[in-house]
């Protein structure tokens, strides 16, 4: 019995911690990234200037390494999430019941690799390519990962349709703000191909910020971390 209770308690610590990986990681992200903009030079403008700026030395002296480790500790705990995760509801929706899973994975890594400057990889645009990778994975993953944890197997007729279009609605919402900077970005490319990167100087031209890819991108971070968040509660019974 004793040893018994020795054990149990180091469990009941591991497990959960595991539960608050995902929020931490989520609050790492946000408190580095306010600190970051914080010191920035000047004054950091979200709806005109990128995640970007924050993480270069060059931009943000001051405060690059504070977005650094928010974005760092975030990734980290998105793998030790993940990693953990279980799977209860086999067989609920449609696909691979890992495949989430994976992508969230492989969306953490790039997080995780997007900080290291192209002189340490040797690879031209790591940056950009490791930052597409995460928002591409992450993205996905949380979709299917809404997905497959609403159980509508036991739904039928009318009201199973209207559930279903709800799954699908809440499921689809990581997507939204991802094509509006694709769409965004594909109207400047076509109608103003000689409007430079957007930048503070967009806001004196008198630019909609409704164009700019700093809001979408920042938009993009906070319905993820919702969603996160969301998933998170409902997989709580899992562990």
């Amino acid at each position: 019995m004793e040893a018994n209770c020795t054990w149990s308690a180091p469990r009941r610590f591991a497990r959960a911690f595991l539960r608050l990986t995902a929020p931490l990681g989520v609050l790492a992200f946000w408190c580095g990234m306010a600190a970051a903009a914080h010191v920035y030079p000047a004054g950091y403008d979200w709806r005109f200037q990128t995640i970007s700026v924050l993480l270069y030395s060059d931009h943000n002296p001051h405060g690059y390494l504070s977005a650094w480790a928010g974005l760092e500790l975030c990734a980290l705990c998105g793998l030790v999430w993940t990693s953990h995760l279980k799977r209860r509801l086999e067989g609920a929706g449609s696909g691979s019941p890992v495949l989430g899973r994976r992508w969230l994975r492989a969306g953490f890594v790039c997080m995780c690799l997007a900080v290291l400057p192209d002189r340490v990889l040797r690879v031209s645009k790591m940056h950009e390519l490791m930052a597409i990778g995460a928002f591409v994975g992450i993205c996905i993953g949380v979709m299917q990962e809404l997905y497959l944890t609403r159980d509508i197997r036991k739904t039928h007729g009318a009201r199973g349709t209207v559930a279903r279009l709800g799954t699908f609605a809440q499921a689809g919402a990581p997507l939204v703000p991802v094509l509006f900077a694709g769409m965004t970005q594909a109207y400047l490319a076509l109608a103003r191909p000689t409007l430079p990167w957007v930048s503070p100087a967009w806001r004196a031209r008198g630019i909609s910020p409704y164009l700019s890819f700093a809001v979408w991108e920042w938009v993009s971070c906070v319905v993820f971390s919702a969603c996160i968040l969301v998933l998170c509660r409902r997989r709580m019974d899992d562990w």
